[in-house]
């Protein structure tokens, strides 16, 4: 069975994306032999097209290879469940890369969370409980959560019906923040509203539903990532002041669920994107690894790692 995690903030802009196909790459990586499959819950498809290049996801989209197939029988758009037909081999160097597998996304999944949000079939109770397992149906029934070691699901900036697919059919979740005043706020809303919001609901709605192996009751936090902290090398902490300040207050809230290292903002992790290759393989240049940005994310895939497979 898979370790499945969900990287999740409802607020845009924290490196989300980043971290889980950094996260990703760096368990294939470097934890040989783990197989990652990534799942694309989010209609921006950002890490859909890292990892498949912006031609062959046209292509995928256009052919209905996509998550969106995962929610369209209980909106009446297919008859049946998708297998592993929409699971997809990454452009990435298969020489480091080759156990990494994704489902992308397509702009068309916004309209189908407003589709599930309207739908509902039969019981009031088990409708809701079937719209928001359907993430959970497609892994039971295509058998893909034997295939892989880790299933990462990159959440949309919100906590609807999508996002609480992936929820329910995750062990844990990592939160991904940077160190600002609305981080402080948010995160622990976040915490809150997946442990009485999602799970809750979910495990109350189960009495009354279809049965699915792949639910998850209890979805734990698995690390709370600090992303795109700025530093400033004459400061004692080496962080800018008003990153220092908010990082002091998010240690003191989260304590140990506060992962280290702590991924500094560089220049180098967004040119690493624009080309659509993990930071891993650009450690030869100037703003990755002469600022070790790469060791960065190798040391924290590592520490994610040990906390997920405890899950």
């Amino acid at each position: 069975m898979a370790k499945r995690i969900s990287v999740i903030n409802f607020k845009g802009g924290v490196g989300k994306t980043t971290l889980a196909f950094q996260l990703a790459a760096g368990l294939v990586r470097f934890h040989s032999p783990a197989k990652v499959l990534v799942v694309d819950m989010d209609h921006q498809s950002s890490i859909s097209i890292l990892c498949l290049g912006p031609q062959e996801w046209n292509a995928k989209v256009k052919s209905n290879k996509t998550a969106n197939e995962i929610f369209k029988p209980f909106i009446g758009q297919s008859p049946s469940m998708p297998g592993s037909d929409i699971v997809s081999a990454t452009q990435l160097n298969p020489t480091h890369y080759k156990n990494l597998k994704v489902v992308p996304a397509s702009l068309q999944l916004d309209d189908i969370e407003i589709e599930l949000t309207a739908s509902h079939h039969g019981n009031a109770i088990s409708s809701e409980w079937n719209k928001r397992t359907l993430v959970c149906r497609w892994l039971e029934e295509s058998g893909i959560d034997s295939e892989f070691d880790y299933i990462i699901f990159d959440c949309p900036p919100a906590t609807k019906i999508v996002s609480q697919n992936a929820i329910a059919a995750s062990h844990g979740y990592i939160i991904p923040v940077i160190p600002e005043a609305v981080m402080e706020r948010g995160a622990p809303h976040l915490f809150q509203m997946v442990r009485t919001g999602i799970d809750s609901r979910l495990k109350a709605l189960a009495a009354l539903g279809t049965p699915r192996s792949m639910h998850v009751p209890d979805t734990k936090l698995a690390g709370v990532a600090i992303t795109r902290i700025k530093t400033h090398g004459p400061a004692n902490s080496g962080y800018t002041d008003d990153h220092t300040q908010h990082l002091a207050s998010l240690q003191r809230f989260w304590k140990s669920y506060l992962v280290q290292p702590y991924i500094e903002d560089g220049t180098g992790i967004s040119q690493a994107l624009a080309e659509g290759v993990p930071v891993y393989d650009k450690g030869h240049t100037q703003n990755i690894g002469s600022r070790g940005l790469n060791g960065m994310y190798q040391r924290l895939t590592a520490a994610l790692k040990t906390r997920i497979d405890a899950l």
